[in-house]
Protein backbone atom coordinates (compact mmCIF):
# COMPACT_ATOMS: atom_id res chain seq x y z
CA UNK A 1 0.00 0.00 0.00
CA UNK A 2 1.26 3.90 -0.92
CA UNK A 3 0.41 6.66 1.07
CA UNK A 4 -1.79 9.10 -0.48
CA UNK A 5 -0.33 8.38 -4.11
CA UNK A 6 0.75 11.31 -6.09
CA UNK A 7 -1.13 13.74 -3.44
CA UNK A 8 1.58 15.87 -2.13
CA UNK A 9 0.69 18.18 1.01
CA UNK A 10 -0.15 21.40 -0.42
CA UNK A 11 1.59 24.65 0.69
CA UNK A 12 -1.85 25.51 2.23
CA UNK A 13 -3.26 23.85 4.17
CA UNK A 14 -6.50 25.40 4.39
CA UNK A 15 -6.93 24.17 0.87
CA UNK A 16 -8.10 20.91 -0.96
CA UNK A 17 -5.73 18.32 -1.76
CA UNK A 18 -3.97 18.63 -5.35
CA UNK A 19 -6.30 16.61 -8.02
CA UNK A 20 -6.45 12.74 -7.94
CA UNK A 21 -4.01 11.08 -10.09
CA UNK A 22 -5.92 10.15 -13.59
CA UNK A 23 -4.49 5.97 -12.63
CA UNK A 24 -6.90 6.39 -9.36
CA UNK A 25 -8.83 3.39 -8.69
CA UNK A 26 -12.79 3.38 -8.28
CA UNK A 27 -14.20 4.30 -4.76
CA UNK A 28 -13.34 0.76 -2.62
CA UNK A 29 -16.77 1.13 -0.81
CA UNK A 30 -20.37 1.81 -2.38
CA UNK A 31 -21.65 5.45 -2.39
CA UNK A 32 -24.51 4.25 -0.33
CA UNK A 33 -22.66 2.74 2.19
CA UNK A 34 -23.50 4.64 5.52
CA UNK A 35 -22.63 2.57 9.42
CA UNK A 36 -23.26 5.72 10.93
CA UNK A 37 -25.02 4.49 14.01
CA UNK A 38 -22.87 1.28 14.08
CA UNK A 39 -19.76 2.24 17.07
CA UNK A 40 -18.32 -1.19 16.78
CA UNK A 41 -15.38 -1.26 14.19
CA UNK A 42 -13.46 -4.53 13.87
CA UNK A 43 -9.84 -3.94 14.46
CA UNK A 44 -7.31 -6.70 13.59
CA UNK A 45 -4.77 -6.64 16.03
CA UNK A 46 -2.87 -9.26 14.67
CA UNK A 47 -2.47 -6.92 11.24
CA UNK A 48 -2.20 -3.85 13.07
CA UNK A 49 0.95 -5.22 14.93
CA UNK A 50 2.71 -6.62 11.70
CA UNK A 51 2.22 -3.29 9.97
CA UNK A 52 4.74 -0.64 8.88
CA UNK A 53 2.13 2.23 10.80
CA UNK A 54 2.74 0.64 14.08
CA UNK A 55 7.07 0.00 13.53
CA UNK A 56 7.79 3.23 12.16
CA UNK A 57 5.41 5.62 13.71
CA UNK A 58 5.57 7.92 16.57
CA UNK A 59 2.85 8.07 19.64
CA UNK A 60 1.31 10.95 18.32
CA UNK A 61 1.08 10.09 14.65
CA UNK A 62 -0.27 6.66 15.78
CA UNK A 63 -2.99 8.40 17.76
CA UNK A 64 -3.87 10.22 14.60
CA UNK A 65 -3.95 7.63 12.61
CA UNK A 66 -6.48 5.56 14.60
CA UNK A 67 -8.31 8.62 14.94
CA UNK A 68 -9.12 8.86 11.29
CA UNK A 69 -9.60 5.15 10.97
CA UNK A 70 -12.45 5.96 13.67
CA UNK A 71 -13.95 9.24 11.51
CA UNK A 72 -13.59 7.23 8.62
CA UNK A 73 -16.06 4.28 10.27
CA UNK A 74 -18.79 6.97 10.62
CA UNK A 75 -18.64 9.16 7.38
CA UNK A 76 -20.27 8.18 3.74
CA UNK A 77 -19.40 6.54 2.22
CA UNK A 78 -18.17 4.38 5.16
CA UNK A 79 -14.34 4.05 5.07
CA UNK A 80 -13.42 7.18 3.46
CA UNK A 81 -12.28 10.52 4.62
CA UNK A 82 -12.96 13.94 2.79
CA UNK A 83 -9.51 15.01 1.04
CA UNK A 84 -8.83 18.56 2.21
CA UNK A 85 -6.20 19.26 4.46
CA UNK A 86 -8.11 20.93 7.03
CA UNK A 87 -10.66 18.53 7.79
CA UNK A 88 -8.26 16.45 8.04
CA UNK A 89 -6.45 18.52 10.71
CA UNK A 90 -9.70 18.59 12.44
CA UNK A 91 -10.79 14.63 11.97
CA UNK A 92 -7.07 14.03 13.40
CA UNK A 93 -6.81 15.93 16.33
CA UNK A 94 -3.66 17.03 15.25
CA UNK A 95 -5.11 20.54 14.54
CA UNK A 96 -1.72 22.93 13.75
CA UNK A 97 0.48 19.78 14.17
CA UNK A 98 -0.81 18.27 10.92
CA UNK A 99 1.54 18.89 8.19
CA UNK A 100 3.87 17.08 10.29
CA UNK A 101 1.98 14.67 11.38
CA UNK A 102 0.12 13.85 7.96
CA UNK A 103 2.30 11.71 6.07
CA UNK A 104 2.56 8.61 8.71
CA UNK A 105 -1.03 9.26 9.74
CA UNK A 106 -2.47 8.56 6.11
CA UNK A 107 -0.18 5.69 5.66
CA UNK A 108 -2.07 2.94 3.56
CA UNK A 109 -4.58 5.81 2.29
CA UNK A 110 -5.34 6.07 -1.34
CA UNK A 111 -6.76 8.63 -3.12
CA UNK A 112 -9.95 7.12 -5.33
CA UNK A 113 -11.62 8.55 -8.18
CA UNK A 114 -14.48 10.12 -6.27
CA UNK A 115 -12.15 12.47 -4.90
CA UNK A 116 -11.91 10.81 -1.09
CA UNK A 117 -9.43 9.33 0.46
CA UNK A 118 -9.79 5.30 1.13
CA UNK A 119 -7.64 2.61 3.54
CA UNK A 120 -7.69 -0.77 1.44
CA UNK A 121 -8.13 -2.51 4.75
CA UNK A 122 -10.40 -0.37 6.87
CA UNK A 123 -12.57 -0.57 3.26
CA UNK A 124 -12.43 -4.48 3.76
CA UNK A 125 -13.95 -4.21 6.92
CA UNK A 126 -16.41 -1.41 6.06
CA UNK A 127 -17.95 -3.72 2.85
CA UNK A 128 -18.27 -6.94 5.30
CA UNK A 129 -20.09 -4.55 8.08
CA UNK A 130 -22.30 -2.53 5.58
CA UNK A 131 -23.40 -6.24 3.84
CA UNK A 132 -24.44 -7.26 7.48
CA UNK A 133 -26.34 -4.21 8.26
CA UNK A 134 -28.30 -4.15 4.69
CA UNK A 135 -28.92 -8.37 5.70
CA UNK A 136 -30.10 -7.28 9.12
CA UNK A 137 -32.46 -4.58 7.72
CA UNK A 138 -34.20 -6.98 5.33
CA UNK A 139 -34.92 -9.29 8.15
CA UNK A 140 -36.40 -7.02 10.24
CA UNK A 141 -38.51 -5.68 6.85
CA UNK A 142 -39.35 -8.96 5.94
CA UNK A 143 -40.97 -9.69 9.47
CA UNK A 144 -42.50 -6.21 9.98
CA UNK A 145 -43.35 -5.86 6.35
CA UNK A 146 -43.77 -8.98 5.18
CA UNK A 147 -46.37 -8.26 1.77
CA UNK A 148 -43.86 -5.03 0.53
CA UNK A 149 -40.66 -7.97 1.54
CA UNK A 150 -42.22 -10.39 -0.84
CA UNK A 151 -42.93 -8.46 -3.55
CA UNK A 152 -39.10 -7.11 -3.70
CA UNK A 153 -37.23 -10.58 -3.05
CA UNK A 154 -35.85 -12.35 -5.74
CA UNK A 155 -37.18 -15.78 -6.99
CA UNK A 156 -35.44 -17.51 -4.41
CA UNK A 157 -36.62 -15.64 -1.47
CA UNK A 158 -40.20 -16.08 -2.94
CA UNK A 159 -39.66 -19.74 -2.85
CA UNK A 160 -38.63 -19.82 0.71
CA UNK A 161 -41.52 -17.68 1.52
CA UNK A 162 -44.07 -19.79 -0.24
CA UNK A 163 -42.63 -22.51 1.50
CA UNK A 164 -43.53 -21.09 4.91
CA UNK A 165 -47.03 -19.89 3.59
CA UNK A 166 -47.59 -23.29 2.75
CA UNK A 167 -47.02 -24.78 6.32
CA UNK A 168 -49.25 -22.51 7.74
CA UNK A 169 -52.47 -23.15 5.19
CA UNK A 170 -52.09 -26.73 4.53
CA UNK A 171 -55.38 -27.56 6.35
CA UNK A 172 -57.17 -24.64 4.29
CA UNK A 173 -55.88 -24.36 0.88
CA UNK A 174 -56.60 -27.32 -1.41
CA UNK A 175 -56.33 -27.48 -5.15
CA UNK A 176 -60.47 -27.40 -5.54
CA UNK A 177 -60.64 -24.40 -3.59
CA UNK A 178 -58.23 -22.63 -5.92
CA UNK A 179 -59.91 -23.73 -9.04
CA UNK A 180 -63.51 -22.37 -7.40
CA UNK A 181 -62.55 -18.64 -7.29
CA UNK A 182 -59.60 -16.17 -6.90
CA UNK A 183 -57.42 -16.35 -4.02
CA UNK A 184 -58.47 -13.22 -1.51
CA UNK A 185 -56.00 -10.82 -0.23
CA UNK A 186 -53.24 -12.60 2.25
CA UNK A 187 -52.43 -10.67 5.34
CA UNK A 188 -49.19 -11.68 5.26
CA UNK A 189 -46.59 -15.02 5.42
CA UNK A 190 -48.28 -15.67 9.42
CA UNK A 191 -51.63 -15.32 8.66
CA UNK A 192 -53.98 -13.36 10.65
CA UNK A 193 -56.76 -13.49 13.16
CA UNK A 194 -60.41 -13.54 12.53
CA UNK A 195 -61.82 -9.84 12.90
CA UNK A 196 -65.01 -10.03 15.36
CA UNK A 197 -67.03 -8.07 13.08
CA UNK A 198 -66.32 -10.91 10.09
CA UNK A 199 -69.03 -11.68 7.95
CA UNK A 200 -69.10 -13.58 4.37
CA UNK A 201 -69.28 -11.84 1.88
CA UNK A 202 -71.86 -12.49 -1.02
CA UNK A 203 -69.55 -14.97 -3.20
CA UNK A 204 -69.01 -17.05 0.38
CA UNK A 205 -72.90 -17.26 1.24
CA UNK A 206 -73.64 -18.66 -1.45
CA UNK A 207 -71.14 -21.01 -1.41
CA UNK A 208 -72.37 -22.02 1.79
CA UNK A 209 -76.13 -22.25 0.42
CA UNK A 210 -74.85 -23.95 -2.44
CA UNK A 211 -73.91 -27.07 -0.13
CA UNK A 212 -77.74 -26.74 1.28
CA UNK A 213 -76.71 -24.42 4.70
CA UNK A 214 -78.03 -21.43 6.10
CA UNK A 215 -74.85 -19.16 5.76
CA UNK A 216 -75.78 -17.11 8.70
CA UNK A 217 -75.93 -20.33 11.27
CA UNK A 218 -73.12 -21.18 9.36
CA UNK A 219 -71.11 -17.53 10.01
CA UNK A 220 -72.15 -17.39 13.70
CA UNK A 221 -70.59 -20.80 14.76
CA UNK A 222 -67.39 -20.12 12.19
CA UNK A 223 -67.53 -16.90 14.11
CA UNK A 224 -67.23 -18.02 17.41
CA UNK A 225 -65.09 -20.57 17.11
CA UNK A 226 -62.09 -19.34 15.84
CA UNK A 227 -62.51 -16.21 17.85
CA UNK A 228 -62.22 -18.49 20.67
CA UNK A 229 -58.96 -20.43 19.35
CA UNK A 230 -55.74 -18.73 21.29
CA UNK A 231 -52.25 -18.28 19.73
CA UNK A 232 -51.11 -19.04 16.12
CA UNK A 233 -53.70 -22.12 15.78
CA UNK A 234 -56.32 -19.16 15.50
CA UNK A 235 -54.33 -17.28 12.69
CA UNK A 236 -54.84 -18.10 9.33
CA UNK A 237 -53.59 -17.01 5.92
CA UNK A 238 -56.72 -17.37 4.43
CA UNK A 239 -60.11 -17.11 5.90
CA UNK A 240 -62.19 -17.23 2.53
CA UNK A 241 -60.36 -21.06 2.04
CA UNK A 242 -60.98 -22.01 5.59
CA UNK A 243 -64.91 -21.12 5.72
CA UNK A 244 -65.26 -23.31 2.50
CA UNK A 245 -63.66 -26.23 3.93
CA UNK A 246 -65.89 -25.67 7.05
CA UNK A 247 -69.06 -25.49 5.32
CA UNK A 248 -67.64 -28.89 3.38
CA UNK A 249 -67.50 -30.52 6.86
CA UNK A 250 -70.58 -28.92 8.34
CA UNK A 251 -71.98 -30.83 4.65
CA UNK A 252 -70.53 -33.93 5.83
CA UNK A 253 -73.64 -33.87 8.73
CA UNK A 254 -70.91 -33.40 11.98
CA UNK A 255 -71.57 -29.34 12.11
CA UNK A 256 -68.82 -28.41 15.05
CA UNK A 257 -68.09 -31.48 16.04
CA UNK A 258 -66.81 -32.94 12.69
CA UNK A 259 -64.51 -29.63 12.48
CA UNK A 260 -62.96 -30.22 15.88
CA UNK A 261 -59.09 -30.13 15.24
CA UNK A 262 -56.73 -32.94 17.07
CA UNK A 263 -54.65 -30.19 17.88
CA UNK A 264 -54.76 -29.82 22.04
CA UNK A 265 -55.02 -25.61 22.17
CA UNK A 266 -58.29 -25.98 19.65
CA UNK A 267 -59.50 -29.15 21.51
CA UNK A 268 -59.62 -26.43 24.62
CA UNK A 269 -61.12 -23.34 22.60
CA UNK A 270 -64.10 -26.21 21.57
CA UNK A 271 -64.53 -27.19 25.05
CA UNK A 272 -64.99 -23.36 26.39
CA UNK A 273 -67.22 -22.68 23.71
CA UNK A 274 -69.42 -25.42 24.32
CA UNK A 275 -69.32 -24.37 27.94
CA UNK A 276 -70.33 -20.75 27.24
CA UNK A 277 -73.10 -21.74 24.89
CA UNK A 278 -74.37 -23.97 27.96
CA UNK A 279 -74.20 -21.23 30.50
CA UNK A 280 -76.30 -19.06 27.93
Amino acid sequence: MTDHPACKPPSDPARPSPACPLSAPAPLTPPDSDLRGLPFMPLDTVRLLDSDLFALSTGDEFKCAVALWCKAWQQVPAGSLPDHERVLAHLSGAGAGWPVMRAMALHGWVICTDGRLYHPVLAEKANHAWKARQAQRARANRRWHPQESTDRTSAVAASDGAAAYARESTRESTADSTRESPQPDIAGLRGARLSPAWQPDATLQAFASTLGLDPQGVAERFRDYWLAVPGARGRKADWGATWRNWCRREQAGGGLRSARPSHPLEEQAMRLLRRGAGAG
